[in-house]
């Protein structure tokens, strides 16, 4: 079988702040990000339907962080940290995943691929 990439984007809006080198005080951000799959399509040559994911990400993710405040529970809230987190959840339901991206802002992102 053939062996694709398929990637799922969402959104979500949560506050963190930073101490220490990054000190920032507690502010807003638009989160978004993207999931990345990865392997062989099935006999309906696809890989994972759309509507799972998407179904996965709003009550698994986007529900508990939307309007969060990410210093509640990441002891350093930055954008890595937050893909780990995000990361660490989703490959546990989808086993699938490949990489997860968290977007600060348009111009700036955070990859994570699990440990490798």
């Amino acid at each position: 079988m053939s062996k694709v990439f398929l990637t799922q984007a969402g959104s979500f809006h949560a506050k963190h702040s930073h101490d220490g080198t990054l000190a920032e005080p507690l502010h807003d951000h638009l989160f978004r990000y993207e999931a990345t799959f990865y392997g062989d399509i099935n006999e309906e040559h696809f890989l994972i339907d759309f509507r799972q994911i998407s179904n996965m990400f709003k009550t698994e993710l986007e529900k508990g962080l939307d309007g969060s405040d990410l210093t509640t529970f990441l002891p350093f809230p930055t954008a890595e940290s937050l893909a780990i987190w995000i990361y660490d959840r989703v490959k546990a339901r989808m086993p699938k995943l490949y990489s997860i991206k968290v977007y600060e802002e348009e111009d700036r992102w955070v990859e994570y691929r699990g440990e490798e």
